[in-house]
C-alpha cells in the first residue's frame, strides 16, 4: 500500500491523500490472511519514483497498490490501481469521485469501495493462481477456488459446481474455515429459495458449519456472515443483525445484503433501506451477485411501508439482475396491493407456468413460516405478512 500522491499541486491539500492512504492500509489489515507493510515503512516511498517489481522484492509482497487524489472544489477524485509485483501486470483500476462536504463520510466511501473491490480481484485471483498449480491441489487452494466460483454463480444453477470444490476443501482438512463458511452458504441458499426438502435440517447444517468456522477462528468475517443467514433463515432475526453486524466490524469493506432482510423482519424498514442504499453506493460495480438481494430487501421494506408502487420498482430491478429467480411470486403481490389486480392475475399466472416456481399454494407459502414462534415477528411485519397473503390471494395463488 504506496502513499497515494496529491496530484492538485497545492502542498496544503497533501493531507487527504495521506489520510486516504492510512485508513486504506488500516482497511486492508483487517482482511484474513493478509500481510501488510505497515504505514511507516510504506511513506518511505512517499515522492519517490517507484519500480513495483523492486518493491516486491524488498519488502516480499505480491501486490502492490498505488493511487492519486486531486481535489477541485467541493468534489475529490481519487483513481487506485492494484499491480502484480512479480508481472508489473494491471490486475485492477477505478476512479472515485466524491464530495468534500462531510470529509469523514467521504473517506469511508472511498476506503470501502476500494478495499471491496480489490479484496474481490485479490481472491479470484488467487483462486486462479490455485488452478494453475500442478500435482494435488490443497485445501486451501479448492477452498479459493470455491469462493471464487461463488462470486460468478450465486445466482445460477452452476453454484452447485463451486459448493462441490468447498466440499473437496473439507475432505482434505475439515476445518478450513473458508470452506466452513461457504459451504454453509449452500444449505441456508436451500431453505431461502424455497428449494429444501428438508427445511430444519438445512439450517442445522448451515449453522453447524458456521458455528464450527467461528469456533475455529473468531475473527473471520464470511463466518459470521453465513452464521447471519442461519439465523436470519430460521426467524432468529435480532441474534442475526448482531453476527452480521459482527461481520461488519471484522470486514468494514463487505456488505451484508441479508442485514438488511433482517432489519425487515424485525420491524425497521427505515433501517433496512439506509443500509442497503449505503451498501449499494458503497459497492455500485460489486462482481459478487449480491444486489438482487438489496433490491428485494428494499422491495420488501417499502412494501411493510405500505409503498406498493416504490415496492414494485425494486421487485422488478431484482428480477432483471436474476431472473433465474421467482420473483414474481412477490411482484403479484405487491401489483394486487398495489390496486393493480388485472397485473397481478397476468404475473401470477406466468409464474405459476414457470418451471421454477416452487410455492404454488397457499399452503405451501404458509408452511414455509411454521416452526418460527409469533414473538419472533414484530407487530410491524405481521402486519405486512397479512396484508402479503391478502396480495397472494388477489393476484389469484390457489388455497
Amino acid at each position: 500500500m504506496l502513499p497515494f500522491a496529491n496530484l492538485s499541486g497545492d502542498a496544503s491539500q497533501d493531507y487527504l491523500a495521506d489520510v486516504i492512504s492510512d485508513e486504506l492500509t488500516t482497511g486492508f489489515s483487517r482482511f484474513p490472511d493478509s500481510f501488510v507493510i505497515s504505514r511507516s515503512t510504506a511513506f518511505t516511498y512517499k515522492g519517490k519514483p517507484i519500480d513495483v517489481r523492486q518493491i516486491g522484492k524488498d519488502l516480499g509482497v505480491r501486490y502492490v497498490l498505488e493511487g492519486s487524489v486531486q481535489p477541485s472544489g467541493d468534489r475529490l477524485r481519487v483513481h487506485a490501481q492494484l499491480i502484480d509485483t512479480e508481472s508489473d501486470a494491471h490486475l485492477w483500476a477505478d476512479q472515485f469521485d466524491e464530495s468534500r462536504s462531510d470529509l469523514l463520510q467521504m473517506q469511508d466511501a472511498i476506503v470501502t469501495r476500494i478495499a471491496r473491490a480489490i479484496g474481490v480481484k485479490m481472491t479470484v485471483e488467487r483462486a486462479r493462481l490455485a488452478q494453475t498449480r500442478a500435482a494435488n491441489p490443497n485445501a486451501e487452494d479448492f477452498a479459493w477456488r470455491c469462493s471464487a466460483a461463488l462470486m460468478r454463480t450465486y445466482w445460477t444453477p452452476e453454484r452447485d459446481a463451486a459448493y462441490r470444490l468447498c466440499e473437496q476443501a473439507l475432505q482434505i482438512d475439515p476445518e478450513n474455515i473458508r470452506a466452513l463458511s461457504y459451504l454453509s452458504f449452500k444449505f441456508s441458499q436451500r431453505v431461502g429459495h424455497f428449494a429444501s426438502s428438508d427445511r430444519q435440517a438445512d439450517l442445522r447444517r448451515a449453522d453447524e458449519l458456521a458455528s464450527l468456522a467461528i469456533k475455529i477462528d473468531p475473527d473471520y468475517s464470511p463466518a459470521h456472515n453465513a452464521k447471519g443467514d442461519a439465523l436470519l433463515l430460521a426467524g432468529r432475526y435480532r441474534e442475526a443483525i448482531d453476527s452480521y453486524r459482527r461481520a461488519l466490524m471484522l470486514a468494514p469493506s463487505s456488505i451484508q445484503p441479508g442485514l438488511a432482510l433482517a432489519y425487515s423482519y424485525a420491524g425497521e424498514p427505515e433501517q433496512a433501506i439506509a443500509y442497503a442504499d449505503k451498501a449499494m453506493r458503497l459497492s455500485p460495480h460489486d462482481p459478487i451477485s449480491t444486489w438482487p438481494t438489496f433490491y428485494l430487501a428494499k422491495a420488501l421494506a417499502f412494501g411493510i411501508l405500505q409503498d406498493y408502487e416504490e415496492a414494485l420498482v425494486w421487485i422488478e430491478r431484482a428480477e432483471a439482475a436474476a431472473p433465474e429467480m421467482p420473483f414474481g411470486f412477490v411482484q403479484s403481490a405487491l401489483l394486487a396491493l398495489a390496486g393493480r389486480e388485472a397485473d397481478a392475475r397476468a404475473t401470477m399466472q406466468r409464474y405459476l407456468a414457470s418451471h421454477n416456481a416452487p410455492i404454488r399454494t397457499i399452503t405451501q407459502w404458509k408452511a414455509q413460516w411454521q416452526g418460527i414462534p409469533l414473538p419472533t415477528y414484530s407487530p410491524r411485519f405481521l402486519m405486512w405478512g397479512q396484508k402479503f397473503n391478502e396480495g397472494l390471494r388477489k393476484a389469484g395463488l390457489p388455497e
